[in-house]
């Protein structure tokens, strides 16, 4: 179930970056810190190559992430590497360690978290940065995404409970 949701949110940024012109991807929203769908989309894509690659390294770097800046400005590149991630993301579950950013107050720069863990945040994360860029599409008064676009599972089905 973990990975049908993630693969249901990365289907989700396909179907709208499939829809929108090269302009718009990269078309930057002041009320996003001008951001633009692009920069969201590369985000996403970095954070799951994060823990795609701390499953194989056994260690999640969110921090020291590597950020591709085509992926911001290249919506068929960011489509094609979508794309590849719904393919290799779903592995069995094991521990990892993930590095975290250091606090004044502790030594600890790692934590133990697990694999399956990690697949759930990242479905959380996406559904937060979708969230935002519907933000972004209502500015541009782009009306291409459904009402539950960027919407956590749990409000969809509490929003079907009080519309029964």
């Amino acid at each position: 179930m973990i990975f049908l949701q993630l693969s249901q949110q990365l289907q989700s940024l396909k179907n709208l970056l499939a829809s929108l012109k090269d302009e718009e991807y990269i078309h930057t929203i002041e009320h996003l810190g001008n951001a633009s769908i692009g920069g969201h989309t590369r985000h996403i894509i970095e954070l799951l190559q994060c823990a795609i690659s701390g499953y194989h390294t056994g260690v999640v770097d969110y921090v020291n992430r590597y950020r591709n800046m085509q992926l911001e400005i290249d919506k068929s590149f960011a489509q094609t590497v979508i794309q590849q991630m719904d393919e290799d993301f779903r592995l069995p579950n094991k521990q990892l360690t993930m590095l975290v950013e250091e606090m004044e107050l502790s030594t600890d720069d790692a934590v133990t978290t697990t694999y399956f863990r990690e697949v759930v945040y990242n479905t959380e994360h996406t559904i937060h940065h979708l969230a935002l860029i519907k933000v972004a599409l209502i500015e541009m008064k782009l009306a291409i995404v459904d009402a539950s676009f960027g919407m956590a599972y749990s409000t969809i089905r509490f929003k079907a409970t009080i519309n029964s």
